[in-house]
């Protein structure tokens, strides 16, 4: 059951990550419970390129969602996603790779 009295974006006990982009970057981590989806969105009006990354190392390598060797998690404009994470302590983040002009908008949550 919901308990209406939780902050917003704390629903899971997860904390949402959310924030822009208005250059190359990266969002801050997002560690997900495992076997429960989580939303990924992207809005605005942008030119730019967002990627979804994970890391299975406490962040020192970041790797993209792949799918038989192909990013599949490579975002050129608005977007949301759900992704399910099977593992306890991988990191997800987001990374904008390019950058060209408008705001980009995200957050991360479960």
């Amino acid at each position: 059951m919901l308990n209406i009295l939780q902050a917003p974006g704390t629903v899971s006990g997860q904390t949402a990550v959310t924030g822009t982009f208005t250059a190359t970057g990266n969002s801050a981590n997002f560690v997900p419970i495992p076997g429960r989806g989580f939303n990924v969105s992207l809005w605005g009006t942008f030119v730019g390129t967002v990627v979804v990354e994970r890391s299975f190392d406490a962040g020192t390598t970041w790797l993209p969602i792949t799918g038989a060797g192909v990013a599949i998690s490579t975002f050129g404009g608005p977007v949301s996603e759900i992704f399910e994470e099977p593992e306890y302590g991988v990191q997800y983040r987001l990374r904008c790779m390019s950058f060209g002009s408008g705001t980009i908008n995200y957050r991360i949550s479960q």
